[in-house]
C-alpha cells in the first residue's frame, strides 16, 4: 500500500515539473511587447526552420546608413511548414518585410507576427 502511494506521488510531481516547465517555456507577453508591434525591412542573413522555434536572422539599415542585426523568433518548424514554408523560402540575400513585437529588453529580437517574402508570400 505504501509502494502505490510512493508510485502515484512521484507521478504526481513529474506531471507537474512538465506542465510547469511547458507553461514558462510558452509565456512570450513577458517577453515581447504586444502592444508596440513594429515593421522593418531589410536583407535576410539566414533563415533557420529549428526547434523549438524557427529563428530569422536579418539585417536593417536606419536613414544614416548604419546597419543593425535582428533576430524574429517563429514558430515551431513543424507548423510553418503545414502553412507551406521551406527553409529555402527566403535566404540570405533578399528583402523581406517583417513585423512582430520587440522584446522589452532592448536586444534587436522580435516575436515574429508576419513576413512577407519576396515573392509576395505572407507568413503570419
Amino acid at each position: 500500500m505504501q509502494t502505490e502511494r510512493f508510485v502515484a506521488a512521484m507521478a504526481a510531481v513529474i506531471l507537474l515539473a512538465g506542465t510547469v516547465s511547458a507553461l514558462a517555456h510558452h509565456n512570450t507577453s513577458s517577453r515581447y511587447d504586444e502592444a508596440n508591434p513594429i515593421t522593418l525591412t531589410g536583407t535576410v542573413i539566414r533563415f533557420r526552420l529549428i526547434n523549438p522555434h524557427s529563428q530569422l536572422e536579418f539585417e536593417v539599415k536606419d536613414e544614416n546608413g548604419n546597419v543593425t542585426k535582428w533576430t524574429a523568433e517563429a514558430g515551431p518548424p513543424s507548423g510553418m511548414y503545414r502553412r507551406g514554408w521551406r527553409v529555402d523560402e527566403v535566404k540570405p540575400g533578399d528583402q523581406i518585410t517583417v513585423t512582430g513585437e520587440p522584446a522589452f529588453d532592448g536586444s534587436k529580437t522580435m516575436g515574429m507576427k508576419k513576413l512577407v517574402a519576396p515573392s509576395g508570400k505572407v507568413l503570419q
